[in-house]
């Protein structure tokens, strides 16, 4: 029995070590067996930490013996993305050149679930620079979507999210500017969670320099998982203020009270901008098991929703024009210096004077959101207008529009406006993962996530499962 422990969710675990039904060593070794049967097929956990997460399980159980006040998550195995810092470690960002970026500490938000108890397996995939929503580089090589290779994993986050859609770990941790975190939750079928930006803080002592002023503004951290509970669970443990992030606030960490229903505005489609229908049926899906929740759904458009993911690409492409490009082409593989140049193709250039002013109508922007988001406290949307695109989407030159890239919008529109929001799985369709996209207005996680339990409630569990074409299948 103890060998499926990796089956366990990851409260499932935390409660079990508790109660001294397992030990944090058993957890461990679970877990450890699962990635040695998967992990070679499909290339999520670039930097296996096992015996680092030996030791801090025996240092675990030691705790447990004494009786020590427990943290959340203790005992519980989680991996961390390539480009945030873990002591003693390479912080590569998927780069060959950085692999001499040895962090000296942990950064704030790993600090934080080793303090909630949290053991490190591992560190997961990313692109070079962590650009794109493909994972694929030259150090580590691709990593592979679990339910069919031919589909992306995901990115940039497409390691962490592989990591717990196969069983690997219960918990993962991602970043998100553009759909990092909720991309790659959507195409493996798990809960991908971007908080609101300033609730977890955001610090490697690796990087050479601070972000451009946009991408500051534009990444959060955040949790990967298989249920509703367990991403409430990291998300809460990750959070709160650190001096290392200026940009991190004070808000209090503790649960606030669990919200009732609500109107939810529902976004089905977007004027000029193509889209699957099984990502509408999807949303008309969740849209109905809300309703049969107590939500009262109207299908509305927020305000210039559009209008905000263009701006966002707009402001974002210009520092990677001015910033990442030419590292892109000098370190990446080709299908990810296609998909850039695609990408800025796509965008119009802005100078100084267009850059300033994009910046302040942002500030336009999120007072409309929040404004309308007195009335409609929850906005539903597809996570994309499209299904998980193919992994080999890149391989030659692509010629996209302002159009096409508008097929992104769901995932450009919360990082523009910092608000939080949410990937959540929804079923299949023609056997790849499909979900949904809850948003919400600023600190206003606890009511993504008491929706999203509605939404689990009637959809079930898609994970953990096997490799594509492996004989482990479904797991349940």
């Amino acid at each position: 029995m103890n060998g499926d422990i990796w089956r366990w969710s990851a409260m499932e675990i935390a409660g079990a070590v508790r109660e001294k039904r397992v030990s944090c060593l058993e957890v461990v070794e679970s877990c450890l067996g699962r990635i040695g049967a998967v992990n070679p097929a499909v290339n999520a956990i670039v930097d296996l930490m096992d015996a680092q997460a030996r030791s801090a399980a025996v240092e675990a159980d030691k705790a447990v013996a004494r009786g020590d006040i427990l943290g959340p998550l203790h005992g519980v195995p989680v991996t961390i993305k390539v480009n945030i810092d873990v002591a003693g470690r390479a912080t590569t960002n998927g780069v060959a050149a950085f692999r001499d970026r040895i962090a000296t500490e942990d950064s704030p938000l790993v600090r934080k679930w080793r303090e909630a108890g949290a053991v490190i397996l591992g560190r997961t995939n990313t692109p070079a620079l962590s650009f794109g929503l493909f994972t694929d580089n030259k150090l580590y090589g691709p990593t592979l979507n679990p339910w069919d290779a031919a589909l992306s994993p995901g990115g940039s986050s497409g390691g962490a999210a592989v990591s717990v859609a196969t069983g690997m770990v219960p918990l993962a941790h991602g970043n998100d500017s553009g759909g990092s975190i909720r991309y790659p939750a959507y195409c493996c079928g798990i809960f991908g969670m971007r908080p609101t930006f300033g609730r977890v803080p955001h610090y490697s002592g690796t990087a050479p320099a601070d972000l451009p002023i946009m991408s500051q503004l534009a990444v959060v951290n955040g949790p990967f998982a298989r249920s509703v509970a367990d991403l409430r669970a990291a998300m809460w443990a990750m959070s709160g203020h650190d001096p290392l992030d200026p940009w991190s606030v004070h808000e209090p960490v503790a649960r606030p009270a669990r919200p009732g229903p609500c109107k939810v505005a529902v976004l089905t489609g977007l004027d000029g901008v193509a889209r699957d229908e099984e990502t509408a049926a999807a949303v008309r899906q969740a849209a109905g098991w809300l309703a049969d929740a107590g939500y009262t759904v109207e299908e509305v458009a927020p305000p210039r929703f559009a209008e905000t993911s263009m701006l966002r690409d707009r402001l974002l492409i210009h520092e990677i024009r001015r910033h990442m490009l030419e590292q892109i082409e000098a370190h990446a593989p080709s299908a990810e210096v296609n998909e850039a140049h695609a990408l800025l193709d796509a965008t119009p250039h802005v100078d100084f004077d267009e850059f300033c002013e994009g910046l302040a109508r942002r500030t336009s922007i999120i007072r409309d959101w929040l404004l309308f988001m007195q009335s409609y406290p929850l906005v539903l949307t597809p996570t994309a207008w499209r299904k998980p695109q193919p992994a080999n989407l890149y391989a030659g030159p692509v010629s996209l529009t302002e159009a096409v890239v508008l097929e992104l919008s769901p995932l450009h529109v919360p990082p523009l406006l910092g608000l939080p929001s949410m990937a959540v799985p929804t079923g299949l369709a023609a056997g790849a993962p499909m979900g949904i996209q809850l948003m919400a207005s600023q600190f206003e996680e606890e009511r993504l996530l008491v929706a999203a339990e509605a939404i689990e409630l009637r959809a079930g569990a898609m994970t953990p499962i096997g490799p594509a074409g492996s004989a482990g299948g479904p797991a349940r």
